[in-house]
């Protein structure tokens, strides 16, 4: 029997801590004391607090009223910076960038000059082709037209700017008319008079390179080449769309001429602005060769990254008229910083963001191009010639593809069936990051060609049963004030927006975010971690026998059962 001196200590008074008060269960008990310890937290918090209003829902001299009223006036304001935080963030997310002027001008030599393409509408001799006549012919059915005139007679409908599809509306032909056209059309000499580029007299035939259109054969000035331009493995090899071989490799529409060139570059670019620093070309047309249901001539200016399509686009040159035309540019540029948007955001592609399958250069014409010949593919079978297309398809049914092509036009009006909906959505064709393009003025007058040739003896031959017409080209001022996209409400901008609004409403702070994550995850941790520790090294005492002392309930009931 143990020594009555020494306090015993039985199993059950040490397990006494694992039974809760009044006889609960541990689970009920634990949450009782973590609910009383978050209200704990929470009222330090707000006592605490650099938020504007939060101190007044505690304190024990404060009414219950009180804490009501200033708790509404709280979720007040904490919706009114929720709503224009979101007026804020759809207005980020919606329209995150803006087109401006730029800071400073741009000279006219950081650009290129506009590529000038010229097209004869009269595209037969009258020796080769009496196209009236043969066309009055076929309409009435009467009179002998022999088999090649018939064959050119049909190529002359594709190009001549007439409409004769109500007349001959099963129309077909194949790739052999291109080659028709070429050997019908009228050669260089026979169109181009004089050139004068720079103020200085030059050979029209070292300005100007033959080019394939929907208008036949034409010529371009300043454009680049087809190694540049086209996708030549995807494209069918019966014919040259473009024969100018200049290499351009010292110029890109993103980067620009590559710096202490000068002048002589490719493609070409002037100093200055006036008729003394651009381009005069003199057109001559043969009285007998001149066809009044298809004569004259047309010119369209664009950039020289660009396909030519001169139906869409035009300038038509009269004869004995003196046409002067003024270059007004348009540049627009996109600042570094809109690159991280999407191209639905921007409004516009990067090169490397559209993949074009027959071009090599993302323009927003060429993908038009594109996207129309896919559709009139997709609708007809067969393309008009002049587009691009791969190597198998070769038949052209006329009056389909004009058909293609005004229901292209006409496809925001959604009179399209589901598949070729589908397909015309798949176009999308958003003009380029970096858009250029020139802006006209112009004006013409009466070109009394006749008294000067005879006055100064000049050209006197060339211009034997022949009219003449004269374009000048050249830009209206030496520099001029280009387009920027730059960002109008970046990361920073949403952050300080909001930041303003929630300083404006509750007096919050940055530093006040970091107040709340102290308050609800630091402290509680460090408070659980610490009061851990002092259980975990706490170090039990044992109290000294007093007689007559008092013990604990069970060593008395202990003591009592021994005596």
């Amino acid at each position: 029997m143990a020594p009555t001196s020494i306090p015993i200590r039985l199993y059950s008074d040490r397990a006494k801590k694992f039974v809760s008060p009044q006889g609960r269960p541990t689970t009920v008990r634990k949450l009782k004391e973590a609910s009383n310890a978050g209200l704990n937290i929470f009222r330090d918090y707000c006592a605490n607090s650099s938020i504007h209003g939060f101190k007044y829902f505690v304190g024990a001299n404060r009414t219950r009223a009180e804490k009501i009223w200033w708790a509404t006036m709280c979720i007040l304001s904490i919706y009114g910076c929720g709503s224009l935080i979101q007026t804020v963030f759809d207005k980020w997310r919606r329209d995150p960038v803006v087109v401006t002027f730029a800071e400073k001008p741009t000279p006219i030599y950081d650009i290129p000059f506009p590529a000038v393409t010229i097209c004869p509408i009269t595209k037969v001799k009258s020796s080769v082709l009496n196209f009236t006549a043969v066309y009055k012919s076929v309409v009435d059915g009467s009179g002998n037209i022999t088999e090649e005139e018939y064959d050119r007679f049909l190529a002359m409908i594709q190009v001549c700017d007439f409409s004769f599809n109500q007349f001959l509306p099963n129309q077909h032909f194949d790739d052999n008319l291109v080659h028709v056209l070429q050997d019908m059309a009228l050669s260089f000499d026979d169109l181009f008079l004089r050139c004068i580029w720079r103020n200085k007299y030059t050979s029209c035939e070292n300005l100007f390179a033959k080019t394939l259109t929907e208008r036949g054969i034409c010529y371009t000035f300043n454009g680049l080449s087809e190694d540049v331009i086209l996708r030549k493995e995807e494209f069918h090899r019966d014919f040259d769309h473009l024969s100018e071989k200049k290499s351009s490799k010292n110029w890109s529409m993103e980067q620009g001429y590559k710096p202490n060139l000068g002048l002589d570059v490719y493609p070409r670019r002037v100093v200055s602005a006036g008729s003394s620093a651009g381009l005069i070309v003199l057109l001559k047309s043969d009285l007998q060769d001149m066809d009044y249901l298809c004569g004259g001539f047309q010119a369209q200016i664009h950039t020289p990254n660009q396909i030519p399509q001169i139906s869409s686009q035009s300038i038509r040159v009269p004869m004995n008229q003196a046409l002067t035309v003024r270059i007004d540019p348009f540049l627009i540029t996109t600042s570094k910083n809109v690159k991280s948007y999407s191209a639905q955001k921007r409004r516009c592609y990067y090169p490397q963001e559209r993949y074009l399958r027959f071009f090599r250069i993302y323009t927003k014409r060429n993908c038009e191009l594109e996207c129309l010949a896919n559709f009139t593919l997709h609708m007809c079978g067969c393309v008009q010639y002049s587009m691009p297309r791969p190597p198998p398809y070769t038949s052209v049914r006329l009056e389909c593809c004009e058909q293609a092509e005004s229901i292209l036009q006409e496809q925001g009006l959604g009179a399209v069936d589901n598949s070729s909906r589908m397909l015309l959505q798949s176009c999308y064709c958003l003009p380029a990051c970096i858009f250029l393009e020139y802006k006209t003025e112009m004006s013409q007058a009466h070109f009394d060609w006749q008294r000067l040739t005879n006055t100064i003896h000049l050209f006197e031959r060339e211009m034997n049963h022949s009219e003449m017409s004269s374009i000048s080209i050249y830009y209206k001022e030496a520099q001029f004030i280009s387009i920027k996209r730059n960002q109008l409400f970046g990361l920073n901008d949403f952050i300080a927006n909001c930041g303003g609004i929630l300083g404006l409403f509750m007096g919050v702070s940055l530093l006040s975010i970091v107040e709340i994550l102290y308050y609800f995850t630091m402290k509680p941790l460090i408070n659980h971690f610490m009061t851990k520790y002092r259980k975990n090294h706490k170090i039990a005492a044992v109290e000294p026998y007093v007689p007559g002392g008092t013990y604990s309930t069970t060593f008395n009931r202990f003591l009592r059962d021994v005596a």
